[in-house]
């Protein structure tokens, strides 16, 4: 397998990168492993598009007819399936890089599910120890956000404020995944490295945040004009309850198509986010690399 991989130079976390530049590594750190990216997230995430997908769905329909009366429900299973695939994204990039970053030459082919399980169930539990105070700390600034819009001009800067912190807590989880210090020094971190890259981090994720509404506008487009066709052509009232299943199985089907898309995208995301955490270790201390090394010798 190894054979069939290109050859590239080894890409360094440690770097510092334009905006422009980071995407691009990004996309390179993606290209470059993406039979192993694509192997494991088959592996990790597509189990969980597929239970994401029943929410969604559920939702679709609940709005459509009222024969579905279960909203709720579609929401509370659509939030959580959210959450657990945006915390198994970053388990997954970041098991990679940690991967990338311990070996000689980065070559990541013939790394299987079975050698990296222990290492992803470690960075997951740390992920979603990160998440739970992001969670709610972001609730808290969204009550916060809600009264402050109402009031003009405090409500634009309000806005931007929002997004800045909201940015900079979701770098959270790379600084206590990857460094291995407490939680407590991950925040003081993130935000430490924020007061002066909070302008590169806004532009680096408006402008990532654009390639993914791209790329889940080309994988939503199957199912609206599907969903479109049926709703014009056939009304449901007209349909024998076999044709309707038949139908609604391949609706879910593309649903989980466009689920397991936008989980890739996330990792786009997330790769991005490491190599911009990595120019901020680089420029402001080596704490980074000496706890990077003690983190990777212990693979």
């Amino acid at each position: 397998m190894a054979g069939n991989r290109d050859i590239h130079t080894k890409i360094s976390l440690y770097e510092s990168r334009t905006v422009g530049e980071t995407i691009n590594i990004a996309i390179d750190f993606l290209r470059q492993n993406w039979r192993t990216a694509l192997r494991l997230s088959v592996y990790l995430l597509l189990p969980i598009a597929l239970l994401h997908s029943v929410g969604i769905f559920s939702l679709v329909m609940s709005l459509k007819s009222d024969y579905y009366n279960s909203t709720d429900l579609g929401f509370l299973l659509t939030a959580l399936f959210f959450f657990i695939g945006l915390s198994v994204t970053y388990t997954l990039i970041l098991t990679l890089v940690q991967y990338y970053q311990g070996s000689v030459d980065g070559d990541l082919s013939m790394l299987t599910f079975r050698d990296v399980r222990g290492v992803l169930w470690r960075n997951f539990k740390r992920v979603i120890a990160a998440m739970m105070p992001i969670l709610l700390l972001m609730v808290l600034c969204s009550l916060v956000f809600a009264v402050l819009m109402f009031i003009p001009l405090v409500s634009l800067v309000a806005l931007v404020a929002y997004f800045v912190l909201f940015f900079v807590m979701m770098m959270i989880p790379i600084y206590y995944t990857l460094e291995g210090v407490p939680l407590g020094l991950a925040f003081k971190r993130s935000f430490n490295h924020a007061k002066e890259s909070w302008g590169r981090l806004l532009g680096l994720m408006f402008a990532l945040l654009l390639v993914v509404f791209i790329i889940l506008g080309a994988t939503s487009m199957p199912m609206t004009v599907f969903t479109f066709a049926k709703d014009s052509l056939l009304p449901s009232g007209e349909l024998d309850i076999t044709y309707e299943m038949i139908l609604n199985i391949i609706i879910y089907v593309f649903i989980v198509i466009e689920t397991f898309f936008s989980y890739l995208s996330m990792a786009l995301v997330v790769t991005a986010m490491v190599f911009h955490y990595g120019r901020n270790a680089r420029q402001h201390d080596d704490l980074a690399i000496g706890s990077d090394i003690d983190n990777f010798e212990n693979l």
